[in-house]
């Protein structure tokens, strides 16, 4: 719980540290030799055309070019030969890049599942070393039995955090390219008239607070007592949903439609085997 915690804190200073240098730069001043003057120039044709060429494809997108020029190449894509709305280009890329990350998340439920079984041994090893106060050197002896513990049994409890660590890089490429992609400003989505401006009914940071809870609530999760599990399951979603409270719609978008792909892969997850065993494993615990 605190490494789920920790990296949900560490992500929204990230991504409000972002906002506040973004927003800090100044704007550089224009040379006066490029100042225009009260006439313009005639363009041919030819350089209108160029320059609409050059235009259409950003060259920067901050600190995040490196990710967020191929996510921009990749809606453009799906707009220019498909959907020809920017946000259902969104939700067609999320819910592909969402469908890859299905294995990553098997993993780490599996990573869950022996954190569960390999528990009991763990509160056995705390309670042999319970007598002991917090500052005891001998509660180093302790730490070094877990880890070879969890060694031996191949459990890592930093595993759960996976799914999130590879979204983080593509919420921040997000962020670059609704602040730079000129085409994403007024583009339009059901309610929404302008996808790099905030939702202007919230519906958006509504719905992946109410999503995100759902799916932390019928997750297993190992080592946590029903009342960290429901702490976790609000804290969450609460920090997340009022992060993007008042960040682009598009961005908001995205994090719906995987909170949405989410909420169903845990619920197939849950029906299977494996989550079976997590269900009857945390039902145990809870008695």
């Amino acid at each position: 719980m605190r490494s789920m915690l920790a990296f949900m804190t560490l992500m929204l200073m990230l991504l409000l540290g972002y906002q506040y240098l973004y927003k800090s730069q100044p704007a550089t001043p224009r040379p006066s030799s490029q100042i225009q003057s009260a006439t313009p120039k005639p363009v041919v044709a030819s350089e209108r055309e160029s320059e609409t060429v050059v235009r259409s494809v950003p060259t920067k997108f901050g600190w995040f070019t490196f990710l967020a020029r191929p996510l921009y190449l990749a809606l453009k894509f799906l707009h220019d030969h498909g959907v020809s709305n920017w946000g259902w280009a969104i939700i067609i890329f999320t819910s592909i890049f969402n469908s890859l990350m299905i294995w990553p998340r098997m993993m780490s439920m599996k990573a869950s599942l022996k954190m569960m079984r390999v528990r009991p041994k763990v509160d056995d090893l705390k309670k042999r070393y319970a007598h002991l106060k917090i500052n005891d050197p001998k509660r180093a002896e302790m730490n070094t039995e877990m880890m070879a513990l969890y060694k031996a049994e191949g459990a890592n409890m930093y595993n759960g955090c996976l799914p999130l660590l590879l979204q983080t890089p593509l919420l921040f490429a997000y962020v670059s390219v609704l602040r730079n992609a000129d085409e994403l400003h007024h583009a339009h989505w059901f309610w929404i008239a302008d996808l790099s401006l905030p939702d202007p009914w919230h519906i958006l940071p509504a719905f992946i607070i109410v999503s995100m809870f759902l799916t932390q609530y019928i997750t297993p999760t190992p080592g946590m007592d029903q009342t960290q599990r429901r702490i976790l399951a609000i804290l969450m979603p609460v920090i997340m949903g009022f992060t993007l409270w008042r960040y682009a719609s598009g961005l908001a978008l995205y994090w719906a439609t995987g909170n949405l792909i989410n909420l169903i892969v845990q619920i197939m997850i849950n029906r299977s085997k494996l989550g079976k065993e997590m269900q009857a494993i945390a039902a145990n615990r809870s008695v």
